[in-house]
Parts: structure tokens; sequence; C-alpha cells
């Protein structure tokens, strides 16, 4: 695969850290005081220049509030966006609790667990978080929809792109 169709670390990282430090509201002289780096320091180290540094970017992630194992992922991932989604649930910081647990749970166990049993494992659990997603927000939807036409209103609280097929309108 060619190396040149994908973004440099450096770039997905200076982007992710860019695109957290704006949705959090926060000016580059406000983080670099909070991870007590000068400014210069900081606008260098947010630009992805320099080494890579896990330090800096748990402190990155102390100081905006976010998941600094969603900043690492979203390299590897090519998409700078997953670590803007992974602000508020800490999705990352979370598995790598779980799997921390379940590390010194097994201990040398873990080795007994074969690539195609791990990929099973994660994928029922991303399609049950998948279908949580959808039936929780289709629920609060529904109802909406049902106390709109009680109302006499047309329901129009589901999104085109996540209504049912049934639920289509009909007609071209």
């Amino acid at each position: 695969m060619d190396d040149a169709a994908f973004p440099s670390h450096s770039a997905l990282l200076a982007t992710a850290l860019r695109a957290i430090r704006r949705a959090r509201g926060m000016r580059s002289s406000e983080v670099a005081e909070a991870m007590g780096l000068q400014l210069r320091t900081y606008q260098h180290f947010e630009e992805g220049a320099g080494p890579f540094d896990l330090d800096r970017i748990r402190r990155f992630a102390d100081a905006t509030d976010s998941d600094p194992f969603a900043i690492v992922a979203s390299i590897w991932l090519q998409d700078a966006d997953f670590a803007v989604r992974a602000i508020e649930a800490k999705p990352m910081v979370v598995m790598m609790l779980a799997l921390r647990s379940f590390h010194e749970e097994l201990d040398q166990d873990i080795t007994l667990i074969e690539p195609r049993v791990w990929w099973g494992g994660f994928r029922r659990l991303f399609q049950d978080l998948a279908d949580h997603v959808r039936k929780q927000d289709l629920s609060a939807e529904t109802w909406l929809d049902d106390q709109a036409l009680r109302l006499g209103l047309p329901p129009s609280f589901h999104p085109r792109s996540r209504r049912k097929p049934s639920d289509e309108d009909s007609g071209e």
C-alpha cells in the first residue's frame, strides 16, 4: 500500500490535538499553562513536530479532559475525528481499564486466546454497542413522533437516514 495516500502520523496527531483543543473552547496558551509548558513548546507539540511523546499526550489529555488512548488510536485509525468523538465517553480509557483487569485476571493464559477469538468478541461487543445507540435514539424519536401524531402534527423526529424501511415515505 502506498504510504503517500495516508496522512503522516505527525499530521494526524496535530489535527487531533488542535480539534480537541477547539472542541473544548481552549486557547493554546491555556493548554500550555495547564501542561506546564512554554507557549512555543506547546505550539510545537500541537503542530505534531518533534518526537512522539506519550507523556505529553497524557498531559494534553489531562489539560483538555480528553481520552489519551483515543488520541493515539486516531493516528492508527487514520481518522483524527475519532479523538474528538471520544472526548466525553472516553471509550479507549474504559477499554484500557477493562483490558488491564482482564490481563491481571488471566495473566499468562491471555496467550491462549487466538486472534479470531479476539476478533469475534470485539465484533459482538461493537455490534451490541451500535444496537444500544440505535435503539436508544430511535425509542426517543418514536415517542416524540407518537406524541406529535396525537397532536395532529406530522411525525418528523425520525431522521430519514435512520428510519426503518417501513417508516419511509412511499412514492418517489
